[in-house]
């Protein structure tokens, strides 16, 4: 008993020594300026320009409002408390702060899965995709995903819970989680609606886009194999043309090709694709594969930390040293930067007007060097 008292005390001291209070600071700091600058052009780019508002892209606005205000308005506060050890902004806006932290997140998460969803109508449902998504029932379901974040945040202040506390380990001020006889379940009821649920959602989708995929891509291959064992004579040629262009306009075909790349789609339109570039698309396509696998892994390995030792301590009423709580912390954070990267930037349209928006930026400021460089010279 001694002997285990005093490895917690050594691992209390351990992660109170400054090296790792500057470590964790840095790290967080840096979390929270990559997720405010690129959800923040995330936004900008949808705004900004016409062909990137579509309904996809609301939820993936969505998700940038989302994970930008976490960064801005969630983070400098963790960042404070992580340095000094405390909490000194007074228990009214460690509660504030903490029903905003869980509304956040909660949106946040949600919103992941409505992309998911969003995916695998377009790719596994193609011809039923437009009568399914349309703007009314995306306005609904956002509604919807803030909705249910404000009522799972609001639970703890209205007595289901223990209510919004600060924890020295992880810096922040969250929601007490007792144990489930204790709070009465809210801690089983948090973990199966913004985890479990969530992720089973999104594993089950992008599980069924890859088995799509495959399936889709197989049948391609295989129907341009037979044409290709076809005798072409001068009557039969015209025939096999036509037959490999209708291959490659199936709408499966092409919602595929175009949407598997970048898990994001910002175009309802069917493109037609010639035969030579189907060497290319199968790089695509296996490139489009590993994206959908980091996806999942991303969400399992900047989430699941965190609830797993939540739901772990709750059941077993045990506390985890700061060593240990700090780096669950810092990945639900680094969720909100990496976002921005996995479900925009890797959509050529948002590449597109990152170069756009910096070539702006470097032309401007060339222009302005020369202005000023010509009024020197001729004062």
């Amino acid at each position: 008993m001694n002997l285990s008292r005093n490895a917690t005390f050594d691992e209390e001291q351990s992660s109170g020594r400054p090296s790792f209070v500057v470590l964790q600071g840095v790290f967080l700091a840096l979390i929270m300026i990559v997720a405010a600058v690129a959800n923040s052009f995330i936004c900008r780019c949808i705004l900004a320009h016409r062909s990137l508002r579509t309904i996809t892209n609301s939820f993936i606005f969505n998700l940038a409002a989302t994970d930008f205000l976490l960064a801005v308005l969630c983070m400098p506060f963790a960042l404070v408390s992580s340095i000094t050890n405390n909490w000194v902004f007074g228990k009214v806006m460690c509660v504030l702060t903490g029903f905003l932290l869980s509304v956040l997140c909660i949106a946040s998460i949600l919103t992941l899965v409505l992309v998911a969803v969003d995916r695998y109508l377009a790719i596994c449902r193609p011809l039923k995709y437009c009568a399914l998504v349309t703007q009314r029932k995306s306005v609904i379901a956002l509604v919807y995903i803030w909705l249910q974040a404000v009522i799972c945040a609001i639970l703890p202040v209205l007595g289901w819970g223990r209510g919004y506390v600060y924890v020295k380990e992880e810096s922040i001020c969250r929601p007490e989680f007792g144990k489930p006889s204790v709070d009465n379940g809210y801690t089983i009821f948090l973990f199966v609606t913004c985890f479990v649920g969530p992720f089973s959602i999104i594993a089950f989708t992008y599980v069924s886009i890859l088995c799509t995929a495959r399936r889709q891509f197989r049948r391609v291959h295989q129907a341009k194999t037979n044409v290709s064992n076809i005798d072409v004579h001068p009557s039969n040629s015209q025939l096999n043309v036509n037959y490999e262009t209708t291959i490659m306009r199936t709408p499966e075909n092409t919602v595929i090709g175009d949407e598997i790349t970048s898990a994001t789609n910002t175009s309802r339109v069917m493109k037609r694709y010639a035969p030579r570039l189907i060497q290319n698309r199968r790089r695509q396509k296996a490139r489009g594969f590993k994206m959908l696998w980091i996806i999942v892994l991303v969400f399992l390995i900047c989430w699941s930390p965190y609830f797993i030792f939540i739901f772990y301590s709750s059941i077993h009423h045990r506390r985890f040293s700061r060593a240990v709580k700090v780096p669950t912390m810092l990945l639900t954070f680094l969720n909100s930067a990496l976002n921005p990267f996995l479900y925009g930037f890797l959509n050529g349209k948002f590449r597109s007007s990152l170069w756009e928006f910096l070539g702006q930026k470097s032309a401007f400021c060339t222009l302005k060097r020369n202005d000023e460089s010509r009024v020197h010279h001729i004062s």
